[in-house]
């Protein structure tokens, strides 16, 4: 690994890359480049994209793995280019890249770098590897002061519990859990008092002052018992939870009894592992932004013929711009078209009310107006305020899936999927095209929880002390013969009995024993209300 002012011909590159992002506006971080061998990539993916990570057999196992099938050509090792976003952000370079290729691959980066840091989501912490680091030390100390035996034991149980994350859930840490204590949300959240009603007064009677007072409904008995509990819990546990926490592994890295050596493990997997969640929640975006500004950095480079090999440029960005069926969708190709689209939406004017109110469809489909916004600004406005299914919801339609192929589908896979004739529009002797409308709602779907089964902590002291978890059923069963081993490892992290709902069964590890009980189902809404009233949200006879 070595930096890149070691190249003076990648150092010029990266120089007017930098100028041209400041000349379009864009907002960046501190942004650091390194140039890597093939095999030196390798390693950096097997690290999570960090350049240190504590050493383990399975790491070493992999990269030998790994290298004989590079050596032997069933594998490649051509990766353009991986970037670690914060600020500072790290770039990592190919050094068998061609100088055009390394001036797309910063350009790319450079969108990627933005989009960090002006998402939603806010993926951009300050000093994020350096932290990383931090913690790699304080997992190596941890592991000489638990033992081989144990460091092991404990990390492999806290792997199996990294499914369970979800840090940009509705049902996230911060605002299912109330804690008098800093959690790592960076916030102290006290017991929250009710809301005070302005009382109304007049000159007149009291009576009607009664009348006017607003009604209070709940039973005096039943809210200061729900006042009693919260008080009790938080005093007994330091923490209560107020609704289902869908971030199963930060409610243990916050709230189970662990050591300082195990705490150590469990923030080192979550921070190296959390921006996955925003990965899979904005890929579509966060590509095709960066695939934008590759473009738009790269044709002025070639104006000023910074760098040359343009038709060599233009074969490499349709080949990752190659579409692909809806159930195997490219992010660059959907992304980088769907912000095209939305450019040409905003800078002709369509994204408004006169637009969508219009009834003569010749009038809309020769619409070209003013806004008075830029584009740009209108677009790095989405990227501030939505993720990939807002934006798909409102700007993919039918005509978009079928001009972007997303309806086409290999003759091979048609028996495969299982696709009627009534589904398909049009066919030839390699393709079918389906019927567009059905595909946008698919998509969605996806986007809503990416087919992962959504699992909830929704007691922490169900059974004297157990913690309880709730599968939200949507219509898929969970792997009966993971439920036990998943239970047994985070029996393990929690110290303490682990029970599962799911459907209509009872899933328990405890004291080395594993259950299983029949118990009348119960819908997730059903627990949402009780937990909100400070009811225990599952009760067994």
């Amino acid at each position: 690994m070595r930096m890149i002012h070691t190249d003076e011909v990648l150092n010029h590159l990266k120089d007017r890359v930098l100028y041209f992002g400041e000349e379009f506006g864009m907002t960046l971080p501190e942004v650091r480049f390194y140039i890597l061998d093939g095999l030196e990539f390798a390693s950096l993916l097997e690290k999570r994209v960090y350049p240190a990570s504590p050493s383990n057999i399975w790491e070493g196992k992999r990269m030998v793995s790994k290298k004989y099938r590079i050596s032997e050509g069933m594998e490649s090792s051509l990766y353009y280019e991986v970037v670690q976003t914060g600020n500072p952000s790290y770039a990592y370079l190919n050094n068998t890249n061609s100088p055009m290729m390394q001036a797309s691959v910063m350009a790319h980066v450079l969108g990627h770098c933005e989009f960090s840091e002006l998402n939603v989501l806010r993926d951009s912490n300050p000093d994020r590897t350096e932290f990383v680091m931090f913690l790699v030390k304080k997992v190596n100390l941890g592991r000489h002061q638990m033992g081989e035996k144990s460091f092991i034991s404990y990390w492999n149980a806290a792997e199996s519990a990294l499914p369970m994350m979800a840090p940009n859930s509705q049902y996230n840490v911060g605002r299912a859990v109330e804690s008098d204590t800093v959690t790592g949300t960076g916030t102290k959240k006290r017991v929250e008092e009710a809301p005070v009603t302005p009382s109304f007064y007049t000159p007149l009677s009291s009576t009607l002052d009664a009348l006017l007072r607003p009604r209070n409904d709940a039973n005096p008995y039943e809210r200061e018992m729900k006042t009693k509990l919260r008080q009790e819990t938080l005093s007994r546990r330091g923490f209560r939870l107020r609704c289902p926490c869908q971030d199963v592994f930060a409610f243990l890295r916050y709230y189970a009894p662990t050591t300082n050596a195990e705490r150590s493990v469990l923030d080192y997997l979550y921070t190296i592992h959390a921006p996955s969640d925003f990965v899979v929640r904005t890929q579509i975006m966060n590509e095709g932004w960066a695939m934008y500004w590759e473009k738009k950095i790269m044709l002025e480079l070639f104006k000023e013929r910074a760098c040359t090999g343009i038709i060599d440029y233009s074969k490499v960005f349709s080949g990752v711009c190659y579409p692909r069926p809806y159930y195997m969708r490219n992010p660059y190709h959907l992304g980088f078209h769907m912000w095209c689209h939305v450019e040409e939406l905003y800078r002709d004017g369509k994204v408004s009310l006169d637009y969508h109110e219009e009834k003569d469809q010749k009038a809309k489909d020769a619409w070209k107006r003013e806004s008075g916004t830029q584009p740009i600004d209108a677009m790095r406005h989405l990227v501030r305020t939505v993720t990939d299914y807002e934006y798909l919801r409102r700007f993919l339609t039918p005509e978009l899936i079928h001009q972007f192929h997303l309806n086409r589908v290999p003759q091979r896979d048609v028996a495969r999927l299982g696709i009627s004739k009534r589904d398909v529009i049009q066919e030839d002797r390699y393709w079918v095209w389906l019927n567009p409308e059905p595909i946008k709602k698919e998509m969605l779907k996806f986007f809503t929880h990416f087919y992962r089964p959504r699992i909830y902590v929704i007691d922490a002291d169900f059974e004297d002390g157990g913690l309880l978890l709730f599968h939200r059923d949507d219509g898929r069963r969970l792997k009966a013969n993971w439920i036990q081993p998943t239970l047994k490892n985070l029996n393990m992290i929690w110290k303490g009995g682990i029970s599962l709902v799911s459907k209509n069964t009872l899933y328990g590890y405890t004291g080395g024993r594993y259950r299983e009980m029949r118990i009348p189902e119960v819908d997730f809404e059903v627990v949402v209300d009780r937990m909100r009233d400070g009811k225990k949200p599952l009760v067994l006879d």
